[in-house]
């Protein structure tokens, strides 16, 4: 009985570490930057992408008209924003690989 406690115990505070996270980044996005430098020896003009991560929104107030609809409102909020930041990583990301390829490969020529 004793240790289904500690375990009870322990997953709770680990999803209330995950939600602290979660709402740390609420709103959050990785986006991509492109970088130019010129490169005079070659006499062309370099790229590169990075990413930056960027807040877009904050939590807005909710117009609840019981506590079910906040409820449901405020986890709707949560759920979208844990699905929105590693979504847009995966997405910038990819662009970023396939970007920085690309202007590599270009400056192989010079």
């Amino acid at each position: 009985m004793r240790s289904t406690l500690v375990r009870v115990k322990a997953f709770k505070s680990k999803i209330f570490i995950v939600t602290l996270l979660s709402i740390g980044l609420m709103g959050c996005i990785v986006k991509p930057n492109i970088e130019s430098t010129y490169d005079q020896g070659c006499n062309v003009e370099k790229h590169r992408i990075t990413l930056s991560v960027e807040q877009v929104a904050k939590f807005g107030a909710r117009n609840c008209r019981n506590q079910h609809v906040c409820k449901a409102q405020l986890v709707t909020q949560v759920v979208g924003a844990s699905i929105i930041l590693p979504v847009s990583a995966i997405i910038s990301g990819s662009i970023a690989l396939v970007g920085n390829t690309l202007f590599w490969l270009q400056e192989i020529k010079c």
